[in-house]
């Protein structure tokens, strides 16, 4: 059963045959970027239409489920934002009075709409303009400030990739929250199925009995399998039996590891501590056969390899040959540490 939950994953979230960039970034409800590179590998491994200087360009990122950043596809920016929940008025987070917030959002966007979008030059004019040195420390909060503040209004949001600039926002729509969250856990069933209520609500960071709810309320034809004592849900039919594939890299904060409270169908519970740190950093890691095996890592035109245990001669073949695959003419060597 666990082979067959797993294969549905694999195929749903577009690690057994590529499609295009918002195809993917949509059914995946977003890329995790707590880490700018991870987007980037997420597409390059799912993405038909991957390039390595274009990949960005549909995406904005912005603060999502779970309080974590998430690349998005500009043109859903409103759904994810009205799902999350949109602040009705300015508070005093930060330690920052809510009109002063006001007026320095709308300085602050001026200045980005202008072209001034990065942290450090923005720092300077709000200096300029006569902002305290206390008060500036405070806007520009390494949790985020008040600019975190107007990502989550949709005044302003990241660029995707690794060069930290924002872009402004215009004339963003936002459907009611209700509505918002029943197209996220449709989406999730549909993507992530089969997967329980509470594998939903970690994903999303919402109530167990919230997302019961949304999908009763919804209505969704949700259709169910059990096992062990579990019901696992999913929205459309499961894809037909196939083989898993021998070898398959993932993203950090890879979308298939995030999806799910109980990852038992893809990891083993020893090795969990492998892929998850007590800090909640989630590596890069290797499939094999349809267990998580190893982790890797990219320098420069080296793939550095981790894995959990010893690995045979043909498994070490079969991640170098992966590995040169995803990054063609990049990878000159695979190294296996430990």
């Amino acid at each position: 059963m666990l082979e067959q939950f797993l294969y549905a994953s694999l195929c749903n979230l577009h690690l057994l045959q590529k499609r295009d960039t918002a195809t993917v970034v949509a059914d995946l409800l977003g890329l995790q970027a707590q880490f700018a590179n991870n987007p980037k590998y997420a597409l390059r491994i799912r993405a038909a239409d991957y390039h390595e200087d274009s990949w960005h360009k549909s995406l904005l990122t912005t603060w999502t489920f779970r309080g974590t950043l998430h690349a998005v596809l500009k043109e859903e920016l409103g759904l994810f934002l009205a799902a999350v929940g949109l602040p009705d008025t300015w508070d005093d987070r930060w330690d920052l009075d809510p009109k002063l917030k006001a007026h320095w959002a709308e300085k602050l966007w001026e200045w980005i709409a202008s072209g001034i979008t990065e942290r450090s030059a923005l720092k300077e004019k709000c200096l300029a303009a006569g902002l305290d040195q206390d008060t500036l420390n405070r806007v520009f909060h390494g949790w985020g400030g008040l600019l975190r503040d107007m990502c989550s209004r949709g005044m302003i949001a990241y660029a995707p990739g690794t060069a930290k600039h924002f872009v402004p926002c215009f004339d963003v729509p936002f459907p009611d929250r209700h509505s918002a969250r029943v197209e996220i856990i449709r989406r999730y069933f549909r993507s992530f199925g089969p997967a329980t209520f509470g594998g939903c609500a970690y994903f999303t960071g919402w109530r167990v009995r919230e997302v019961t709810a949304l999908v009763e309320a919804a209505a969704l034809p949700l259709k169910s399998i059990s096992y062990q004592g579990k019901e696992y849900y999913y929205l459309q039919e499961l894809p037909a039996r196939g083989a898993i594939p021998d070898c398959l890299l993932l993203a950090g904060f890879d979308q298939l590891v995030m999806g799910y409270r109980d990852r038992s169908r893809f990891l083993d519970e020893e090795d969990k501590s492998k892929v998850i740190t007590n800090t909640g950093i989630v590596f890069p890691t290797i499939l094999l056969g349809g267990r998580l095996k190893a982790r890797w890592k990219k320098e420069r035109s080296k793939l550095l390899v981790t894995p959990f245990r010893s690995l045979s001669r043909r498994e070490q073949e079969l991640i170098t040959e992966k590995a040169r695959a995803v990054f063609p003419g990049e990878v000159q060597e695979v190294l296996f540490l430990g």
